[in-house]
Parts: C-alpha cells; sequence; structure tokens
C-alpha cells in the first residue's frame, strides 16, 4: 500500500473540506458519529470543540519526558513481562505479558510530533530519541511483551516518526554541520524503518518546508558524492532529482552510468508521470548503450522496452527489450518469456545459444550468489543453470550434473535430481494418465532456493518443458537405461528420508514413491 506523507495528507485535506458547503459537512460530520464506537463517543465529541471555545494547551516538554523516564524504567525492570515461553502462533519463542505498553507508546509518539508542531525542536529531537532507545530494549527479551517485529505492535507509522525526529535533528543543526548529523542520524537509525526514511520524507513529515532547503541539497550532494556508493546510492540521487528535477536526474545518469545506473530508473519515472512514452523509448535507447552490461538494473531498464512493444504490438521490440533483460539478470523469470517470444519470431535455436552462452561465462567467472547477495551485478544461480539447460533440450548435460550427488538436500535450486528425475518420469510415461502426483513434483523441483527459482510461471514452464519432452526420442536401451536410474534414485531418496528418520520429509518420500509409481503403471507395469 501506498505511504501518503503527513504534507500530502493535509494539501488533500484542505483541497476536499474547500469543496464541501457547510451543511454537506455538516451531515458527514453526523454520519461519522452513528458510526462511532461506544467507547469512542466522549474522545469524538472532544474532537469537536471549536479552538475558538477552548484552546488546545500547549505541550509541556518537562512534563513528557518525565514521564517518558518512568516508562523506560518500568520497561526496564521488566515490568510488562510476566513470562517467556514458546507461542504456537510465530512458531518461536517470545515474552508474554502485558501489551498496553504499546499503546503508552503510540501517545508519546504522539506527542513528540506535537513538539515539532509547536515548533519545541530540541525537546522533540530528545523525546524521540529516548522513544527509539525503548524500543531498542526490546529487540532482546524480558522487556517489551508481544509481536516479535515491535512496528507490528505499533498503530503509529514508525516510517513516519522516524522522518520526524530526522526533521528535528537537521532543524537543530548548526548549518555548517548539518549534512553531517543528518547523514549519521540516518545511518543510526535506518534499523527501524524498511524502506530506510529518505530526504523527501523528511521534508514532507510537517506541512512546512525544511528551512535553506535549496542551499542544504548543494552541500548534501557534493556531502554524499563522498560516501561510499552503497550506502549514498538512493539519497543521491534523490537529492540531484529535487535540486534541479528531470534535466538534473537526465545529466547524472548519463555522467554516472557505471556508477549510479539506477539514475535511468529514475529519470525514466519522471517520465512516466508526464505520459512521455517517445521520451522513455530514447531513455531506455540511450541507458542500455551507457550502462555496463553487468548491472541488474540494466535488464529493469530493458523492461520498460519490453513493456512498450507489448503496447505497441512490436514483438521485435518486445524480443530486444528480453535479450537484453536476460543479458544483465539471467533468470529463469526473462528465459520463460524470451522462448516463448522466440518461438513465435522463428529464432529460438539462435536466441537459446545466446541465453546458454551467457548463463556458462557467467558461471565460468564464478558469478554465482553466495552468502551476502550484490544484487546490483549480474550473477547466475545454479539452479536457474539447471533450468536453462533442461528448458533448452539439454538434458544430457544435467543428468551429468547429477553424477555424485546425494539423495539429501533437494531443498536446495542448485540439486540438479529433482529436475532430472521428474523430467525423465515425464519423458518415460510417454503423455500417460497417472500423472497427478509427477505435476506436483515439478512445481517442488521449480519452486525450490531462495534464488531466482521461486516465482516462476508454472503455466509458461510447462508449455516450453512440454515441448522439449516431445522432441526426445530414446532406444529401447536408452529407455531402460533412464528407467532403472530413476527407479534407483527413488530407492535412495526414500532410503536416505526414512532411515535417517527426517519426519519432516516423509511426505517428500511418499511423492516420490508414488511419482515412480506413477510412471511404471503409464509404462504397464
Amino acid at each position: 500500500m501506498e505511504r501518503l506523507s503527513y504534507k500530502a495528507f493535509m494539501n488533500e485535506v484542505r483541497q476536499r473540506l474547500a469543496d464541501f458547503s457547510a451543511e454537506e459537512l455538516r451531515r458527514l460530520i453526523m454520519e461519522w458519529a452513528t458510526e462511532e464506537l461506544p467507547d469512542k463517543r466522549l474522545d469524538f465529541l472532544n474532537k469537536l470543540k471549536p479552538e475558538s471555545q477552548e484552546t488546545m494547551p500547549e505541550t509541556d516538554a518537562d512534563a513528557l519526558m518525565d514521564e517518558i523516564e518512568a516508562f523506560a524504567q518500568d520497561v526496564e525492570d521488566g515490568v510488562y513481562v510476566d513470562g517467556y515461553g514458546w507461542d504456537d502462533d510465530y512458531l518461536e519463542e517470545r515474552d508474554f505479558g502485558d501489551e498496553s505498553w504499546a499503546g503508552e507508546m503510540d501517545d508519546f509518539f504522539l506527542e513528540a510530533r506535537h513538539l515539532l508542531r509547536e515548533e519545541h525542536y530540541e525537546a522533540a529531537e530528545d523525546v524521540y530519541r529516548k522513544l527509539f532507545a525503548i524500543l531498542e530494549m526490546g529487540e532482546e527479551p524480558g522487556y517489551l511483551p508481544g509481536d516479535l517485529y515491535i512496528n507490528n505492535m505499533l498503530e503509529v507509522d514508525l516510517h513516519e516518526h522516524v522522518a520526524l525526529f530526522l526533521r528535528s535533528v537537521y532543524i537543530n543543526a548548526k548549518s555548517e554541520e548539518r549534512v553531517n548529523l543528518l547523514y549519521e542520524a540516518m545511518k543510526e537509525f535506518s534499523y527501524l524503518t524498511s524502506p530506510n526514511v529518505k530526504l523527501t520524507d523528511i521534508n514532507d513529515s510537517l506541512d512546512a518546508s525544511l528551512p535553506d532547503f535549496h542551499d542544504f541539497l548543494t552541500d548534501w550532494i557534493e556531502f554524499l558524492k563522498e560516501k561510499p556508493i552503497f550506502h549514498v546510492n538512493q539519497l543521491l540521487r534523490e537529492a540531484v532529482f529535487l535540486k534541479g528535477g528531470i534535466p538534473a536526474i537526465a545529466d547524472f545518469a548519463g555522467s554516472y552510468a557505471d556508477k549510479f545506473p539506477e539514475a535511468y530508473m529514475d529519470w525514466i519515472a519522471a517520465l512516466q508521470k508526464e505520459g512521455d512514452r517517445e521520451s522513455v523509448l530514447q531513455v531506455v535507447t540511450e541507458g542500455l548503450d551507457n550502462i555496463p552490461g553487468n548491472f541488474t538494473v540494466r535488464a529493469d531498464v530493458a523492461e520498460k522496452m519490453t513493456e512498450i512493444g507489448d503496447e505497441l504490438d512490436d514483438n521485435r521490440m518486445q524480443l530486444k527489450g528480453l535479450r537484453e533483460s536476460f543479458y544483465s539478470d539471467p533468470s529463469v523469470k526473462y528465459l520463460l518469456d524470451l522462448y516463448i517470444l522466440a518461438e513465435e519470431e522463428n529464432c529460438l535455436e539462435e536466441v537459446r545459444d545466446e541465453a546458454e552462452k551467457r548463463m556458462t561465462e557467467l558461471k565460468n567467472e564464478g558469478s554465482t550468489p553466495s552468502g551476502y547477495i550484490d544484487n546490483r551485478h549480474a550473477a547466475i544461480d545454479e539452479g536457474d543453470y539447471i533450468h536453462a539447460l533442461i528448458l533448452g533440450g539439454k538434458y544430457e548435460r544435467v543428468f551429468e550434473m547429477c553424477q555424485g550427488k546425494g539423495a539429501l538436500g533437494w531443498s536446495s535450486s542448485s540439486h540438479p535430481k529433482p529436475v532430472m528425475l521428474t523430467f525423465l518420469m515425464d519423458v518415460l510415461a510417454k503423455g500417460g494418465d497417472y500423472s497427478k502426483v509427477r505435476k506436483d513434483q515439478w512445481r517442488y523441483a521449480i519452486s525450490r532456493g531462495f534464488f531466482g527459482t521461486q516465482d516462476i510461471d508454472i503455466a509458461k514452464y510447462n508449455h516450453i518443458i512440454n515441448r522439449v519432452k516431445n522432441s526426445v526420442r530414446l532406444t529401447d536401451e536408452q529407455e531402460e537405461f533412464y528407467l532403472t536410474w530413476c527407479r534407483n534414485e527413488t530407492g535412495r531418496r526414500i532410503d536416505a528420508i526414512v532411515s535417517n528418520k527426517y519426519r519432516g520429509s516423509y511426505d517428500k518420500a511418499a511423492k516420490v514413491l508414488v511419482a515412480m509409481a506413477e510412471t511404471l503403471a503409464d509404462r504397464g507395469k
């Protein structure tokens, strides 16, 4: 769901109120009143007191901090926690106890925002730092009972309140120290929100724009350029666009295509908002020429060409976009669309050879995800490589990859046996009627792992794999060889699971057994 900033929300409220007559407003408020819950009716009435009759009292910053200090002490003393134990809903251990702390925190956060609106900026910064410190206590057991993910316990939007806190940091800082202090605060509290708070969020957290914002942007851009790309990529691109709009981000993208290629996507997004499709296509073409081929964002840029080709019913443009996307981010997701469209355009063999060459090239370079994933650069997942080979009809190579592989560890996408075994069972079954569990085995083989194979469109996959299966021609001797291999691997799989008492995988043993039985039944055995 799209987050609506405070500033955008308030502007929209003002605009809508301006369109109502007095009578329409009365009817609207009366309708709200009829829907109010009994225990909320007094609160509702209190909201209807005009400011002329009762002026809202200014927040007492000292009293508020005293309340928060007392609350923090209660949390530290474990007042809200009754015990620690297993939760069947979360399937983890957690703290149990009085969860009313969350409502108190919500109230404190709202009071902190009042401080900012009332221009008590230093007090607001102190209050927010204390509240974040209390939340940090909840990272360890014994302090804040309830949901393991603290954000789920709060009704306030923590992302918005981190933006408000950073606003206080910005305003409180001297102009010559502002960029450094804001940057350090952003880094320090980035763990609280996902996605991280951006400069736009800070500027839009209240009605008024940040003071001296234009001058700050100039200093901010120069400051960020000196920082590691990984830490400032989004912030720097955002600042460039805020300062100079489309012309600025266009110049930045062209100048830093090898360092900040994501700027091309910012440029494209801005043009799309203006509905300028012709300019989008020009930027896509420039981006594909300028961005080094090993950046995955280049695949996102190429997707825009594919989308425009689809809108214009231009298969050649779509095919070019898909080829470029696959080159920069080789995955089965792109491969399926690429093969299907290439088949329609009668160039499947050429495209298939090109795709396999690219994947082999990356594999030989060692560009495979391991541990920390560098999402910026092209890498080939072993599971995607296996699927590419089998979808390209290179099942003999996948069979070779199975040699020396065990009967366990099949949940990993890099294990070739689930794909090879299911493929051979289908080929040997020769389109027989007993295929219910084999189809289920295909879903298992496709959805394993943590990388590129999870979001595969199984209908598209089946379209391609069925063509491959129908093209296989085996001699009687080859059929017998592969049938024996399938039977033996099924037995090893079952034995490995059951003999080691992996009870959580007994269903997997049962399914591979039934799939083998279906294959034999389809062969009249």
